[in-house]
């Protein structure tokens, strides 16, 4: 009688591809993101609210994967890593995808017409630095199978850490510029009070994509350490 099961008799296939497919579904969702800030700043409303609905289709296809990885872990499945800090883990990088979505929403919410050049120029960059530092982290993501098939040797452990600094380096510079937005805005004289808002709300939740995406690359450091 076989007692235990591997990972692929419950999953079918390793869940750890799952993770690679739900970190994929959040980096197709920012740069989605990143072409409604651009048509935003062209003031191409109906193409915004386009996007608003392919990223929300992405989010929900977020959601399902994640719940798929939840459900076919049992507590009695022997896993190569703890199954508590691989679903800790999985918390921060289903964030990558919701704060995409609601970032998308808030473009939605109220038309800005003649944004100034500055701003249409920084939330454009921000939204660049965004996908490249999901871009970053979907390696680091790869390597989570690489470690397992090499069961977790010093070596590719060593290695695949490294980009984690990386990446926080990235979500730095996507803070400065988020940093410079909100001094942007709230020094134009030439917006309304609610169009500030708006903006003020945008730049903190395209913030939240990048930092969602360092929190779970430090979550995959005290993941793979505590192997």
């Amino acid at each position: 009688m076989k007692f235990i099961r591997s990972i692929t008799d419950v999953f079918g296939e390793s869940p750890f591809r799952k993770l690679h497919d739900h970190a994929e579904v959040a980096g197709k969702a920012a740069v989605l993101l990143r072409d409604a800030v651009v048509a935003y700043s062209s003031e191409d409303f109906e193409k915004v609210e386009s996007l608003r609905k392919e990223i929300e289709s992405l989010e929900y296809e977020a959601d399902r994967i994640k719940h798929e990885i939840r459900e076919k872990i049992p507590k009695s499945l022997m896993m190569p890593v703890d199954r508590h800090d691989l679903l800790s883990f999985l918390k921060p990088q289903d964030s990558i995808a919701d704060a995409c979505e609601h970032a998308a929403q808030i473009l939605t919410f109220r038309k800005i017409r003649n944004l100034p050049d500055v701003v249409k120029k920084d939330l454009e960059e921000l939204a660049s630095r965004i996908i490249n530092t999901i871009n970053r982290y979907e390696v680091l993501v790869d390597e989570l199978s690489e470690l397992i098939l090499t069961s977790f040797s010093k070596k590719e452990v060593q290695e695949s850490l490294e980009i984690v600094p990386e990446i926080e380096n990235l979500e730095h510079q996507c803070d400065k510029i988020e940093l410079r937005l909100y001094k942007e805005v709230m020094n134009c004289d030439k917006l309304d009070p609610v169009d500030v808002l708006l903006l003020i709300s945008l730049i903190k939740e395209m913030g939240e994509i990048a930092n969602s995406t360092a929190r779970a690359a430090d979550r995959f450091r005290t993941m793979v350490l505590g192997k």
